[in-house]
């Protein structure tokens, strides 16, 4: 290579020194760049596997804490048979992990529809191997092996749905958002206070109790405002006090039972609603309502089914 030497004292390529350096240049870069997108890309897969590990631990612990709840239960209302058939505990074992799945996430900041994804996606497997199974395709054992082993990749192909989700998110811990749930334990705790008396001779007017608390406090703390919320506290009042009269007629045979129950899972509903719009009763109580009124309604079914 030839070189010149200027005035200045500087000495300057022929031009092939510098194509080589800029070609060297342009390598190194695009190593550089390569192994840095390698790095990225393994650390996001290490993400990806270790909340999916994560998730499959909450999943199996849920199903293990929530397991006695269960056996208490049953040996109150009297449906450990019904409890025992392998439909209906695939059925109990799905709602423990998505339970505990469901409350798990949220504290870990997950978005809710990524909540709800992955409730689907392990609830998914079971459905199918539920249906195969009451067709007679599919025995017990399989119903249950099968159903977990299909629901670990039916969690990751949830989790794909939003890689970000479980890559890059670095999620923390909203344990301020668990302390607000204390509303769910209270219905729990009244739940297992009324199931300790036994739920067979409910009485059909506890669906008109329930309903007349929202009126009573209504009045009291002067939230019934406009002639619209009026009419529909009265239109409500009277639809829950017609099937109590339903019930209270039907008292004493099996589509009594159902009537309540449906009595009950209307007035979840109806929590849920001014739950919703901050409207009438206290958020808590219409929290508290909607997880008695619900897991009762499934008691006095599942005590209505027992032999």
């Amino acid at each position: 290579m030839t070189q010149t030497t200027t005035a200045a004292g500087q000495v300057r390529g022929d031009g092939a020194g510098d194509t080589a350096s800029r070609t060297a240049i342009r390598a190194a870069t695009h190593e550089n760049t390569h192994g840095a997108a390698s790095v990225s890309r393994a650390r996001a897969a290490g993400r990806f596997l270790a909340h999916l590990a994560e998730m499959v631990v909450v999943m199996v612990l849920g199903m293990m804490a929530l397991a006695p709840a269960w056996d208490l239960a049953g040996a109150a209302l009297g449906v450990e048979a019904v409890l025992g058939r392998p439909d209906v505990g695939a059925v109990v074992m799905v709602l423990d992990m998505v339970a505990a799945m469901t409350v798990w996430m949220r504290v870990r900041r997950h978005s809710w529809a990524a909540i709800w994804e992955m409730n689907a996606a392990m609830a998914a497997p079971f459905a199918v191997l539920l249906v195969l199974f009451w067709a007679g395709v599919v025995t017990a054992g399989d119903l249950m092996l099968w159903g977990h082993v299909l629901m670990v990749p039916a969690m990751a192909g949830a989790m794909l749905l939003r890689p970000a989700e479980y890559t890059q998110h670095v999620h923390g811990f909203d344990l301020a958002w668990l302390g607000r749930r204390w509303p769910v334990l209270l219905g729990l705790a009244l739940l297992a206070l009324t199931v300790a008396g036994g739920v067979a001779g409910l009485p059909p007017w506890l669906i008109l109790l329930v309903a007349l608390a929202y009126p009573v406090v209504g009045l009291v703390r002067r939230s019934i405002r406009g002639r619209s919320m009026l009419l529909l506290q009265a239109a409500g009042l009277a639809v829950f006090a017609g099937v109590a009269l339903l019930a209270t007629v039907l008292a004493g045979q099996d589509t009594g039972a159902y009537v309540v129950a449906a009595g009950l899972i209307g007035h979840a509903a109806w929590d849920a609603f001014h739950h919703r719009a901050g409207a009438v009763v206290w958020r808590w109580y219409a929290e508290t309502c909607v997880v008695y009124d619900v897991l009762l309604a499934a008691a006095v079914v599942a005590s209505t089914l027992a032999p």
